[in-house]
């Protein structure tokens, strides 16, 4: 098969290599790493990305420049199914579609169902380790980790911008409140690849903030099973072209409704 995948940088190691071992033809488009903070925006560039592909004329894929503003086809041939690297991701994924193509998407809330090879697994652990920051070398290499490094920028940054220290200290503590609901930083060893320092790394954000520190082993099979099409639907949705996905609100997390589903924010609106 060939296919397109718009993936979570967050997830680039592990597509990475899996892709290269994959029977299948994979087209990889990364976007960058933290949307789920802001799941409207997510929202909107992956359906820019679907409506690229759909329309042919995909940056990343289809078109290569030419001279000026002439682009000339680079690859017209059609891909089998567009792939969502992504889980429901705070709402953010509901309400994308593909007027010609199906959508393929893993079962999960979030990516972490992905380095824990499922959605059973990822629920064993959510109640093995109440609030737990999850840590992995992808999240790592690609996001703005919780450190001491990071509250450390944060502190100058604020400075800089004439904050005097009394204000500052109140609003470094109302900035890391969140810190105080978690208790757990889990780091997850994926199989093919490690760095000693990425665990240290975790160790050190958990003595910062107190966390009791977890290694846990990565699963990569719902990932490689993702890649070479191999979709069972307990842990895959398939989003027929015309349909679009929604919420669940059940163990299935995502399903699929006819008429394209009306993202959360205009739900407000109305």
């Amino acid at each position: 098969m060939r296919l397109k995948l718009i993936a979570c940088k967050a997830l680039c190691r592990e597509i990475s290599y899996l892709s290269a071992l994959s029977q299948n033809n994979i087209d990889i488009t990364f976007i960058r790493q933290g949307f789920h903070n802001a799941p409207d925006v997510l929202r909107r560039n992956l359906q820019q990305e679907i409506d690229a592909v759909e329309s042919g004329r995909d940056p990343h894929t289809n078109e290569l420049g030419g001279n000026g503003d002439v682009l000339s086809p680079y690859n017209d041939d059609d891909f089998d199914a567009i792939l969502i690297g992504y889980g429901l991701c705070s709402n953010g994924i509901a309400g994308i579609h593909s007027a010609g193509h199906p959508l393929v998407i893993p079962r999960g809330h979030d990516c972490i169902t992905f380095f824990l090879g499922s959605k059973e697994r990822y629920l064993e652990y959510f109640q093995k380790l109440p609030g737990c920051f999850w840590y992995t070398s992808s999240w790592i290499d690609n996001a703005d980790m919780p450190c001491e490094k990071q509250n450390q920028r944060l502190r100058e940054y604020y400075q800089e911008k004439g904050y005097d220290a009394e204000d500052l200290e109140f609003f470094l503590e109302s900035m890391n409140g969140w810190t105080r609901n978690y208790h757990h930083a889990a780091y997850i060893k994926m199989p093919f690849f490690d760095k000693e320092e990425h665990q240290q790394f975790t160790k050190d954000a958990a003595a910062f903030y107190h966390w009791d520190y977890t290694l846990l082993d990565g699963d990569l099979s719902l990932l490689k099973r993702f890649l070479d099409g191999d979709w069972a639907p307990e842990d895959f949705l398939v989003v027929p072209p015309g349909c679009s996905v929604a919420a669940s609100n059940d163990s299935g997390i995502i399903t699929c409704v006819e008429e394209p589903a009306v993202p959360p924010e205009k739900e407000r609106e109305e």
